[in-house]
């Protein structure tokens, strides 16, 4: 503190309201950035792991986006891909002009960074007016709207590859993909609601039963 004074206060992280993803999404264009965003918010990944995601671990056709080992995962996490990240997926590949990378930069050998994608929030909350919010806070946005919907805390925490803890994560073993999968569904299906603007009802949430294994 003598040195170099007081500690930054750390940030809290923001979650973005429905009004804020109603101003938000419609704002999004069919662009790569706009794009990556719509797809940090449905697959609820970390902004590192959308950047340096390479086209040899998409599987369009099985709906799966595989996140190798990496600092923040021992091992392969797959990603389960609802129809909307599907369309948007192969959007980026046809913008991506061959390049292995989903995003990549101008010169198509590395993909591009994310200021690219802080710059193009900044552009948008300026746009809407909305409060100014980081790539990681659109994990924290989904992982509050995933609880909003009735998804249970478990299934939740394995959307955003969270490693269970404790005793859980030694005894369950299950990858909760199918269940992932339906979360997922819930989710990207609210989103859409907030972009057409219709109304999102109590009713439209179906409970996601979490699976019991021996």
């Amino acid at each position: 503190k003598a040195i170099c004074g007081p500690a930054t206060p750390k940030r809290d992280r923001l979650k973005l309201t429905e009004a804020e993803l109603r101003a938000l999404i419609p704002a999004l264009a069919e662009n790569q950035t706009a794009l990556a965003i719509k797809l940090l918010l449905a697959t609820c990944t970390r902004i590192n792991e959308l950047l340096t995601a390479q086209w040899v671990n998409v599987d369009l056709e099985r709906a799966e986006w595989t996140i190798p080992t990496s600092k923040t995962s021992s091992k392969p996490f797959i990603i389960p891909l609802v129809p909307e990240a599907i369309i948007w997926f192969e959007t980026l590949k046809r913008l991506s002009c061959g390049s292995p990378w989903v995003l990549p930069g101008r010169d198509r050998r590395k993909p591009i960074s994310v200021a690219a994608v802080a710059a193009a929030i900044d552009r948008l909350c300026s746009q809407t007016g909305i409060r100014r919010f980081t790539p990681h806070d659109l994990r924290s946005t989904a992982r509050s709207h995933l609880a909003a919907l009735s998804v249970p805390v478990t299934v939740a925490e394995r959307c955003l590859n969270h490693t269970l803890g404790g005793i859980v994560a030694v005894y369950d073993q299950h990858d909760y993909l199918d269940e992932r999968r339906k979360a997922l569904n819930t989710w990207a299906d609210f989103l859409s609601h907030c972009e057409s603007g219709r109304e999102w009802l109590p009713g439209n949430v179906v409970p996601i039963r979490k699976t019991v294994s021996d």
